[in-house]
């Protein structure tokens, strides 16, 4: 069978050595590549679709070529490249030395013992491997396919500006046909290798490129009418506009953040998508927020937290962090994540929910963390999903008790997610438990 074409190669062997060289995704690497932006949609989409799956794929690849990897990042990604293609089935040109598709799935089987087989065929450190068992038994592998398949197109209808049937049928009207999500109700899965960018609906601000998940984040938190809603790690907004689509412009949010630039990228973003209830706030490093962020917290009826985490959950859409996950960054992240639940949660007033989420898979960033939080704090109480969405909404979405929002790329065809709701349950302040 043919494989991708010469220019196809040429390019996407490229991204890939600019990823060993700078620890960047393919995505973020493309988009410094003039050339790459002249190619057009279709071979953009192809060179993609392949530098992805080397990356992806990377650590099981130099397990299976280690007798034959250069130095160079040019050579290294070119095999990485071509062992991503005869995994396919397809043909690599001539004059590359190689094992055969066949050779290298015997090699993989080869592998007896059970954590060591499902680290190289899912190309993720053994330590990740060995957590994925614990917590999916039979299903790890399963989960980690998931991870490895290329992740949909997909979109958020901006409410400000219309219905998700409105903005279907105004792609359809430029040539870009969607199916409407599974779950999510304002989100559409776009097909074709169109540049939705280029879009008049994109410019006219009637969507935001959003996975399914991210979106679910957004109708987890429930803001109330004319409510106000502190976006602790906005980032540089998806789910802050969401939020304030969701508010029909009305009620507040403050979206903070640690990061001048993304807070900028969201400033940026703001007119196109018609928000004006939103204010950017940044945050400095160890900030406790201050009487701005205090204040207004002290107030609010929701405080999100889409905390920064492993991203294990994110896997499809930024394959270079299978390899680059450690033990000590995971710590890391467990350790910021208590220090903005325990700053949010002692900020919540009587009634109000704190969500909490991420895009990760580990119990330790998800489950734990919720249930340490519950062990420092008594006054707050779980609020299940089903109680927030209603059980048939929550039902496909939520773990099997209704409790948590719960999602991953094999079950649900999104990115894996988690979410948790709590609320304070009563007036009385709770300290902390030594």
């Amino acid at each position: 069978m043919n494989g991708p074409s010469s220019q196809v190669l040429a390019h996407a062997a490229a991204v890939v050595a600019r990823c060993l060289e700078g620890g960047r995704g393919p995505a973020d690497a493309m988009s410094a590549m003039p050339a790459l932006r002249a190619a057009g949609g279709p071979v953009r989409a192809e060179v993609s679709r392949w530098a992805r799956r080397a990356i992806a794929g990377r650590l099981r690849f130099e397990y299976l070529l280690r007798d034959r990897l250069a130095a160079r990042s040019a050579d290294r990604a070119r095999l990485l490249l071509c062992a991503a293609v005869i995994e396919a089935g397809l043909d690599v040109p001539p004059g590359e030395a190689l094992p055969s598709r066949a050779r290298m799935q015997a090699v993989l089987e080869q592998i007896e013992e059970p954590v060591e087989r499902l680290a190289v065929r899912a190309a993720v450190p053994r330590w990740l491997a060995e957590r994925f068992a614990q917590t999916f038994g039979d299903e790890a592998e399963a989960v980690l396919d998931g991870l490895a398949q290329e992740a949909p197109r997909t979109v958020r209808a901006n409410l400000l500006r219309g219905s998700r049937d409105e903005l279907q049928a105004r792609l359809r009207a430029e040539g870009i046909r969607t199916v409407p999500g599974r779950f999510a109700p304002t989100a559409l899965h776009c097909e074709g290798t169109a540049d939705l960018f280029a879009t008049q609906a994109f410019r006219d601000g009637w969507f935001e490129q959003q996975d399914e998940a991210s979106q679910l984040c957004v109708t987890a938190t429930a803001p109330p009418p004319r409510g106000r809603v502190l976006d602790l790690c906005c980032g540089s907004g998806g789910k802050t506009l969401g939020l304030a689509a969701a508010l029909r412009n009305r009620g507040a949010v403050l979206a903070t953040d640690v990061h001048a630039g993304r807070l900028e990228e969201l400033r940026a973003r703001l007119p196109r998508a018609g928000a004006d209830n939103v204010r950017p706030h940044l945050l400095e490093a160890d900030d406790d927020g201050g009487p701005v962020v205090a204040g207004f917290a002290g107030r609010c009826d929701r405080i999100l937290i889409d905390a920064p985490c492993s991203g294990t959950g994110s896997w499809r859409r930024r394959p270079e962090a299978r390899a680059a996950t450690d033990e000590h960054g995971l710590a890391a992240m467990v350790a910021t994540q208590r220090s903005l639940l325990r700053r949010a949660a002692a900020w919540l007033r009587p009634g109000a929910r704190l969500v909490y989420a991420t895009c990760s898979l580990l119990p330790e960033e998800n489950e734990r963390q919720v249930e340490w939080l519950l062990e420092q704090m008594p006054g707050l109480e779980r609020v299940r999903l089903a109680e927030v969405l209603g059980g048939a909404t929550a039902g496909p979405i939520a773990d099997p008790s209704g409790t948590y929002l719960q999602v991953r790329p094999d079950r649900h065809g999104c990115d894996g997610f988690f979410a948790a709701i709590v609320r304070r349950a009563r007036a009385s302040e709770a300290d902390y438990r030594s």
